[in-house]
């Protein structure tokens, strides 16, 4: 299973390079206990070990948003893969439902290839986070109050708080 789910990761970052070119990929690897190990395996084998975020910019402003979960930190719009979708899919889908915003992607800025196993070093299983560079087709936000999101905003100058990888990206 893992040379399958690591042979399937590097075929969607050849495919993404292919249709947005070049983009670095943090290879990390992260020792799970076995329950976690097999709901990973379970996840890899439909399709969704991974997720993605989109990087929305129009007229000089970049959309952050803080999620529930960590509100002290502003952060990309996005989220886990469903089952039988891309990356691209996904992203979209996310922006979409947690802002009310459709988007059109025209790059990819990160990745991040997880490879999880039971032992440091030992066989696994792999899932990619991507991280894509957007335009919104709108820019009038609509959260559901029920959502994970609890706060979104067109920034001019992007906080200190900001989630890495787009830290950098935004520095740029």
């Amino acid at each position: 299973m893992s040379r399958q789910g690591s042979a399937a990761v590097g075929e969607t970052i050849e495919q993404l390079r292919g249709a947005y070119g070049g983009f670095p990929v943090v290879e990390d690897r992260t020792t799970v206990p076995r329950r976690a190990l097999v709901e990973c395996m379970a996840s890899a084998s439909e399709g969704r070990l991974g997720g993605a975020r989109a990087l929305l910019e129009r007229d000089g402003r970049t959309l952050l948003v803080r999620y529930r979960e960590n509100p002290d930190v502003w952060d990309l719009p996005g989220g886990s893969l469903a089952r039988h979708e891309n990356h691209e899919q996904t992203a979209k889908r996310h922006v979409a439902e947690q802002v009310g915003i459709e988007c059109a992607l025209t790059g990819a800025f990160h990745a991040r290839r997880q490879t999880f196993a039971l032992v440091d070093g030992g066989e696994g299983t792999s899932g990619l986070w991507v991280h894509f560079e957007g335009e919104p087709l709108g820019t009038e936000i609509e959260l559901d109050p029920s959502d994970e999101i609890v706060e979104a905003r067109w920034f001019d100058t992007a906080p200190d708080a900001v989630a890495a990888p787009l830290r950098e990206r935004l520095a740029e």
